[in-house]
């Protein structure tokens, strides 16, 4: 009897811890049946966390797990706020969406958003900035916000194309002339360019000039006249020519590169020229054979060398002295400087002038069968007559043959 009462106690306190291990089984699984899932979007780790707290900001407190201000909070994918009053059971999933700065240069004005946006559209839309059609944006719309960002927005402006003739009105967000043309789809093409150019910012105005230019190269022809080779023939008389062999113009090429600007020509250059044919001189005898005449005049018989048929002029007292260094006196004659070194102090007769002898030079001479006959100023008489110039003898040793 003594041996079996004692053997039963064993059993007993077998019993006890049974029950014991179960009501902590019960409890375990009571408590592990009140959790729920966490999911932060910057996280890869999977939380679970018991049900513990009134509000969702109080149950993930509990858990250690932070909160940002402008989080975004999700529950079995609906949304919800962090102050909202806990409705969950077991195996529910709390979904935290994390707010990023977002840092918006707006046309010269910066700001920062702390946003829980999916996306920068959603971002500028809940922030009720509104982005036009025309509007530069740095960033697509559709960017995911899953860090801190950075946006440029760029506002268009309506500019005024002055482009073949018209003008083309649209508007621009960019920042250079090139990038508002290629916005507005007109293009600069070859030499084309614009007022103000490509890479210069849009004017105040916003008025830009297209400058259409072309370049073609054309070749020009000109004619290269042939000069006159005179040479001296003994058995030709004095101021008669013959025509030894005759002369052949040349002809020169150029090629030349013209610049239009809106079709109008604003340049011509000469980038090439050369002689395509060269002329050929013509050769001219010249009579170098002198004959002594005589002839009568009103005043008296004169003895000569030469005759030609010349324009006389008349000039009266200028004040100043002749090119020999005398004072005029009726009987001087002034000629062109060519003729001056031959005919310097020599004698001629003019029919009604009387005898001249060459004193003074004469510019308006120049290059003309022409010669002034001085008139004192108390006799003047206006000369303007063709007449016949005689050389008078003796012949000089130098004779300018071909005249004037």
């Amino acid at each position: 009897m003594f041996v079996d009462k004692y053997e039963k106690i064993p059993n007993r306190r077998t019993f006890v811890l049974f029950i014991t291990l179960l009501c902590c089984l019960i409890f375990l699984s009571a408590c592990t049946s009140k959790t729920i899932w966490v999911l932060f979007d910057d996280e890869p780790t999977l939380h679970q966390i018991p049900i513990h707290g009134d509000t969702y900001a109080e149950v993930l407190s509990n858990a250690d797990l932070s909160l940002g201000e402008m989080d975004h909070m999700w529950v079995n994918g609906i949304s919800t706020t962090a102050d909202q009053a806990v409705d969950l059971k077991a195996g529910d999933t709390l979904q935290v969406q994390r707010a990023y700065p977002l840092t918006i240069h707006d046309n010269g004005i910066d700001r920062t958003l702390l946003t829980s946006a999916r996306t920068i559209g959603q971002a500028l839309w809940e922030n009720h900035i509104t982005i036009s059609s025309d509007d530069y944006i740095s960033l697509p719309l559709d960017t995911m916000i899953n860090q801190s960002l950075s946006l440029d927005i760029r506002r268009s402006s309506t500019i005024t194309i002055q482009v073949d003739g018209k003008e083309v009105i649209g508007s621009a967000s960019a920042q250079t002339v090139g990038e508002a043309l290629a916005q507005s789809g007109v293009a600069l093409e070859n030499l084309d360019y614009s007022i103000p150019a490509e890479n210069e910012a849009l004017p105040a105005d916003g008025v830009v000039q297209v400058i259409r230019v072309s370049e073609e190269i054309t070749l020009v022809e000109e004619i290269i006249p042939y000069e006159t080779e005179y040479v001296a023939d003994p058995e030709l008389d004095l101021d008669q020519y013959a025509v030894v062999e005759a002369g052949e113009a040349g002809l020169s090429i150029s090629r030349i590169r013209v610049r239009t600007e809106n079709g109008v020509e604003v340049s011509r250059k000469t980038e090439e020229a050369w002689i395509a044919k060269s002329p050929v001189s013509r050769k001219t005898a010249y009579g170098t054979k002198i004959t002594i005449q005589t002839t009568s005049t009103p005043d008296g018989t004169i003895e000569y060398w030469r005759a030609v048929t010349v324009t006389a002029h008349s000039y009266h007292d200028t004040g100043y002295r002749t090119a020999s260094g005398k004072w005029p006196t009726y009987g001087m004659m002034a000629v062109s400087s060519s003729w001056w070194p031959s005919m310097k102090g020599a004698s001629f007769y003019v029919p009604g002038y009387g005898i001249a002898v060459v004193e003074d030079k004469c510019g308006a001479c120049e290059g003309n069968m022409l010669i002034d006959l001085f008139i004192p100023t108390e006799d003047y008489v206006g000369w303007h007559k063709s007449v016949t110039l005689y050389f008078l003898t003796p012949v000089p040793s130098n004779i300018k043959y071909v005249l004037p």
